[in-house]
């Protein structure tokens, strides 16, 4: 279920959903010091901390949803061991940090 699991992870990222990510501060090599950075007080250094936990919470959440709609409709369609199959013969997901960090990108 995980290979599977990852597999539609990865499908639901090639569908465009990357391209809207909001920069998470849990993808980074090293935690991103908002009040630093911005130059802000800490009280709203915690805001947009917050605010961008919430996005990372709600791109989770929103990608178990197609996760579980991925198999559900895949299981209508295949056996058991299609199944199977597709799992197997489908490429891992890239793991977080992996790649480039994107910069600049919309939020």
């Amino acid at each position: 279920m995980t290979i599977f699991r990852s597999a539609t992870a990865a499908l639901a990222l090639a569908s465009g959903l990357a391209h809207a990510e909001v920069p998470s501060v849990h993808a980074s090599p090293m935690p991103l010091n908002i009040a630093a950075t911005l130059r802000l007080d800490a009280a709203r250094a915690g805001v947009v901390q917050t605010i961008l936990e919430s996005a990372h919470q709600r791109r989770m959440e929103a990608l178990d949803a197609i996760r579980s709609d991925t198999d559900k409709q895949l299981a209508a369609v295949l056996t058991a061991e299609e199944l199977v199959e597709l799992r197997e013969a489908l490429p891992p997901p890239p793991r977080p940090g992996d790649g480039a960090r994107k910069r600049g990108t919309a939020m």
